[in-house]
Formats: structure tokens, sequence, C-alpha cells
């Protein structure tokens, strides 16, 4: 029997515990530190379970030790995702890998030197759903890709960032679908209620291959939606959050009066079946599963390149919807460190 891999999860949040939970739960792993700067330490020697501290610099320390899991982006920051990498740790950040293309590049920069894990794992891109909607991607089921729309709307909440938030979602599942970086982004940006960061964002990404992607984001609509449309010569996809049909399609190219085979009326759309699963534990199952056998991860630059769209994204709202040229930083897929794609 192969032995655990050694897991601390950093943070004090109920998104933390469930991390947490979800590594203390899998056989494949070892939860054996819980980091949280307002605890102290709670555990006497031989008492079982996760030991606790505030200390980060202690748990680089043990050696047994194989994997760090931030539970946000901010805790991840300041250097404590470097050092955790420079300490030989596998990393694994829920939410953007970090807040700066700069910093980004660094990690998977370090992380491919010494070859580490480094995972930016977004729930968007993970679910079944979006997994399934890659392989028709994939397998060009869609035919030519004309353009996506993807719309959010969420709850008020003055700790959220839209863009950083639910924005960071879209942006991935966009670049994971498209297998591309865009060249341009254009976005504005409106804070009806006073607070510092926007209630309402519209967005644009071009890509050089023409496809365009457009981006609503809002948290005055006064109700919860996700959609996110792929429109493309064969068919549209359509990604929601309605129970049940979470992914259809509507086939409307010369395929009619069939599709893939299935006959079809004008107008008929086609609803897959979604196996239910706790996206999460799925994740850091797949996660473990590239810390104990390297050679079957081929994941590229994508978590980096989502920060570099990001980061263009919020210059543009800062100046009223002026362009900004995002250059391309490397071939996806070509680095071996960085998880994202939903496949």
């Amino acid at each position: 029997m192969r032995t655990p891999v050694g897991v601390a999860v950093v943070g004090a949040s109920p998104r933390a515990a469930a991390l947490a939970r979800v590594f203390e739960e899998l056989p494949q792993a070892d939860l054996r530190w819980i980091c949280d700067e307002a605890a102290a330490r709670t555990r006497s020697p031989g008492e079982l379970g996760p030991r606790r501290t505030p200390d980060f610099d202690e748990i680089l320390e043990d050696e047994q030790l194989d994997v760090v899991v931030f539970a946000a982006t901010q805790l991840a920051a300041h250097g404590r995702a470097r050092a955790a990498l420079e300490a030989d740790k596998h990393v694994f950040i829920d939410g953007p890998l970090a807040f700066t293309s700069a910093d980004a590049d660094t990690l998977v920069e370090l992380a491919s030197r010494r070859s580490r894990r480094l995972w930016s794992h977004l729930a968007g891109v993970q679910r079944p759903a979006a997994r399934r909607l890659h392989t028709l991607v994939d397998r060009a089921v869609l035919g030519e890709i004309f353009y996506v729309h993807a719309r959010r709307y969420v709850e008020r909440d003055d700790t959220l960032d839209l863009l950083w938030g639910p924005g960071a979602d879209a942006v991935s599942l966009i670049l994971d679908l498209l297998a591309d970086e865009p060249i341009e982004a254009v976005a504005r940006a409106d804070s009806y209620l006073g607070r510092p960061t926007p209630d309402v964002l519209f967005a644009e990404l071009r890509f050089a291959t023409g496809i365009a992607a457009q981006l609503h984001l809002s948290c005055l609509e006064g109700e919860t939606v996700e959609r996110f449309s792929v429109v493309a010569s064969e068919a549209t996809a359509i990604l929601s959050d309605t129970s049940g049909r979470e992914l259809v399609l509507y086939p409307g190219g010369d395929s009619l009066p069939s599709f893939s085979g299935i006959p079809l009326d004008q107008g008929s759309m086609i609803a897959y079946r979604v196996p239910q699963e706790d996206s999460l534990r799925a994740a850091c199952a797949r996660f473990l599963g590239t810390v104990r056998s390297p050679g079957d991860a081929q994941h590229g630059r994508e978590a980096a390149a989502a920060v570099a769209v990001l980061e263009a994204l919020e210059r543009s709202c800062q100046g009223q919807g002026v362009p900004e040229s995002i250059t391309p930083r490397a071939v996806l897929g070509g680095f071996n460190v960085v998880e994202l794609r939903s496949r």
C-alpha cells in the first residue's frame, strides 16, 4: 500500500474547514496540519488527528509534509505560496493563482523548476457539467465557435469582489474551453452602492482567432443566475445552474433534421445527463493523483494566463473601458505544473 500524501490546510474559514474535511476523508491523504493564525496549538503529544498551529513556518519544517493547501488566494499571497514551493511542497490554492500576473508567473516558474504540483482550483471549471462541455468542444461537436457569453448574477455582499470572484470562474472557464489566450480585454464597471469594488461589470475578450467572449457580472439583479453560452456553427451549448438541465444543446446548423445521428425537429434541444458528484472532493482527489503519479499530469499555464486576463480587465475598468492588450504568455499545455483545465 502506498504511503498517504501529507497535507496541511491553511485557513480558518468555513471553506478551509470543508477542505480539511475532504483531505481528512480521502484515503490517499494524511491531514497532518491545520494552520490558523488565530488559534493556539490544541493537540497534546500522542493525540490523534491533525496538529493545529498559528505558525506557518512550523508546517514547512515538517519533512513528512508533501502538500500545502491554501483555502483562499489571499492566504497564499505575501510570499507564502512561494515559500511552500521553495520548501519543496506541492501547492493547492482554492481560488485564482495570485492577484498579479507577475506573482503567478513566479509561482509557475518555481513549481516547474522544482518539479512541484501547483493547482489553482476554481469550482466553476471543475464541476461535471463544465467537464462534459469541455469534451463536446474538444471533439468539435458544436462546430466552429463564433462567440461565448457568460452571465453571473450573485447576491449582494459587501466583501465580494465581482471580478476576482465570479469573474475569475468565468474567465478561467472561457480560457479552458477555448484553450487559447485573448489578445485584448475591454471592461467597464459601476458601483451604484458606493462600495470600493464594482456592483456591475461588462467585459469583452477578443482572441486572435476572431472569437469574442462577453461577460456580464452583477450583484444588483435581485436573483442568483449563472448562464454560460457557447454559440457555434452546428449548435449552441448552454451551461447553467438549472437543476436537471445544467448542460443543454440547441442544434441549429446544417446538421438538421439530425444532429450526431439523433433525429430532431426544428427547435429541439438535447439535455445532457450530468453525474452528481462532490466537485471539491473530486478535484482534491485528482490533485493528489498528480502528486502521487506526476507523469499523469498534462496541464499548462491556464491559471497564470487567467490571472493576466483578470489583471487586464481590472486596468480597463480603471481606465473607463480603455482596451488593454494582452501578450500571450506561453503555449498552453507546455509546463505540466498548473491544474486548471477541466479535462
